[in-house]
């Protein structure tokens, strides 16, 4: 046992909330169109695309894979949108498998950010905290707007590190 929490485990709980996410918006579609003024992102949709394209991002960058057009990823249909989120997690798990200390501690680069140098291991905790972060806002607003979802977010009520 380690006395610290493994990234598998945040991504078993990043994955089970997404899934259920994705089940809320199957419920409630109206609820990606409402508009929201977090990140600038405009609607709860274009919010919900910019957690899985910055779990995307994080992804390639610690996998030193190219980066596509995030902007042409496909988005049509609620399948396509959280694809985005799947993809991103089946690069986490393939890099957390292989990866040493070394890999861990190899710094990369942010082209577009003021910061620089910091090492994959910050970078994984980056986007998984990133993606909690703007749930909780999500969460947040669309209780405001009366729509309660029915299950309980926290990390203890999860699947996850049983």
């Amino acid at each position: 046992m380690t006395a610290g929490i493994e990234f598998t485990e945040l991504l078993d709980y990043t994955a089970q909330e997404t899934q259920r996410w994705k089940q809320f918006f199957v419920t409630n579609p109206s609820a990606l169109d409402l508009p929201i003024d977090i990140a600038d992102a405009g609607t709860v949709r274009a919010l919900v695309k910019h957690i899985f394209v910055v779990e995307l991002y994080f992804a390639l960058l610690v996998s030193d894979s190219l980066l596509p057009d995030f902007e042409a990823l496909p988005v049509a249909n609620l399948d396509e949108l959280f694809q985005i989120s799947e993809n991103a997690d089946a690069k986490y798990r393939q890099f957390i498998a292989k990866a040493n200390q070394e890999d861990w501690n190899s710094k990369v680069e942010l082209k577009s950010r003021r910061v620089s140098g910091f090492s994959k291991r910050k970078a994984v905790t980056q986007a998984l905290t990133h993606s909690m972060r703007h749930w909780a806002q999500i969460s947040t607003f669309l209780r405001q707007q009366g729509l309660k979802q029915d299950w309980n977010h926290d990390f203890l009520m999860s699947a996850a590190m049983q």
